[in-house]
């Protein structure tokens, strides 16, 4: 979690000249979020989309499933920036969809200048689950 943002600088700096696509969630998002001075700094072509659930998903779905749904840190006590303000505050453009049928048009937006930064913030439901994951536990194991 929060390696995905480095990892695509580290990426961007090996294909110079040639676009890279992060796509993150917020809470991994935002454990680096200060690289986005390094992205702008350096004109990086990165075409960053922060899907945002404003929640920890991931652990929320855990919490969910095996938790009882104690969504403590997840989701109770939690809260996600508004990553366009943010991504504008260092100079990139940035955009936010709302509604599926934008999608569309707001990647167009996203690839309008393909050697330019710029991200796509897409906010999604709260409760939305990712299917198929690894069983809590087992790790690929077959016991």
């Amino acid at each position: 979690m929060g390696f995905g943002l480095p990892a695509a600088i580290g990426m961007a700096f090996s294909l110079p000249k040639k676009p890279v696509v992060l796509i993150a969630g917020d809470g991994g998002f935002q454990m680096n979020i200060q690289e986005l001075e390094t992205v702008k700094r350096n004109k990086l072509p990165l075409k960053m989309v922060v899907v945002n659930n404003h929640c920890l998903g991931m652990v929320r779905q855990f919490q969910d499933e095996f938790f009882k749904k104690r969504y403590v840190a997840t989701h109770w006590g939690y809260t996600a920036p508004d990553f366009e303000k943010i991504s504008r505050a260092y100079g990139i453009p940035a955009k936010t969809v709302k509604k599926s049928s934008k999608v569309k048009n707001a990647l167009k937006w996203l690839w309008r200048d393909p050697l330019s930064p710029a991200l796509l913030q897409v906010d999604i439901p709260v409760f939305l689950n990712v299917h198929p994951k690894i069983k809590f536990g087992s790790y690929g194991h077959k016991t």
